[in-house]
């Protein structure tokens, strides 16, 4: 069984020999998009919602993602049965596309990069075991959101400011990070999406915030479980605060100086989602 294998340029490699060109904008500038996908009893979850946030991101970005969708499929299917993945166990997939190679210095696009290359794709599948851990959070002093910015509706290759904002949640003893945007409303964690408990009413951060909208959130919103709120970054100790993402669902116990003392069980909500 293996725990983690890749795909790139039609070939099946272990992913610490999926090569990337030193000239990729990807690897040079961040110009790239990707999705995260869960394997669950063997298939990929919510596979269509996934792909068609990826084609969003492309279109925002101008980048060309004329794909074949079931040919992307197909290449899944093979991936998870190459996994060897067992029905109790879990994976993840991540879809990866750079705009592509560069010529020269500049950050200008060429003509050639404005047509979809399948060489520019690359996918990784693992064996993940999901993360349902209690965490503690400090809002961040140093970087917000720009609620503005076209970027925050795409998931691109540049992980910067998440990095920055986990360094600078570490360095005062939090587990992560939560950033407001410049209006200081709340919005998001470093990886994270957030949903907000408060007198039995399930509220996220709105997509006006800045934030990401993550499939388990839209997926939230459809079951008509939480609605999209401007949310002030002002908690009470009964509040249930909850980071979520595609792999993990995790309760915040703490945030800055606050303390939340209610229980929750985080496993049982991200399950009820993905039925």
């Amino acid at each position: 069984m293996k725990i983690s294998i890749g795909w790139h340029k039609d070939k099946w490699l272990d992913i610490e020999n999926i090569c990337i060109s030193a000239n990729d904008r990807g690897l040079k500038f961040g110009d790239g998009i990707f999705e995260t996908v869960l394997i669950k009893n063997n298939n990929a979850i919510l596979i269509d919602e996934h792909i068609q946030r990826l084609e969003n991101s492309s279109k925002v970005l101008n980048i060309s993602l004329n794909m074949n969708k079931s040919y992307l499929k197909d290449i899944i299917n093979l991936g998870i049965k190459k996994l060897s993945i067992k029905n109790d166990q879990l994976g993840s997939i991540r879809i990866n596309y750079s705009r592509g190679l560069n010529r020269g210095r500049s950050i200008r696009i060429n003509e050639n990069q404005q047509d979809f290359d399948i060489n520019n794709l690359w996918i990784e599948f693992y064996i993940i075991e999901p993360n349902f851990s209690p965490i503690s959070t400090f809002i961040s002093q140093t970087e917000k959101r720009n609620q503005y910015s076209l970027i925050n509706q795409c998931k691109t290759f540049s992980y910067n400011q998440s990095i920055q904002v986990l360094i600078e949640a570490n360095k005062k003893l939090f587990d992560d990070c939560l950033m407001l945007n410049t209006a200081n409303e709340l919005c998001c964690g470093s990886t994270f999406n957030i949903l907000l408990k408060r007198k039995n009413r399930w509220v996220t951060p709105r997509k006006e915030s800045g934030c990401l909208q993550g499939i388990m959130v839209k997926k939230a919103i459809e079951l008509k479980i939480i609605k999209e709120e401007l949310i002030l970054p002002k908690f009470y100790k009964n509040d249930i605060l909850i980071a979520i993402n595609s792999l993990s669902c995790r309760q915040i116990y703490r945030v800055n100086d606050v303390d939340f003392i209610t229980s929750f069980d985080p496993k049982y909500f991200w399950d009820l989602l993905y039925k």
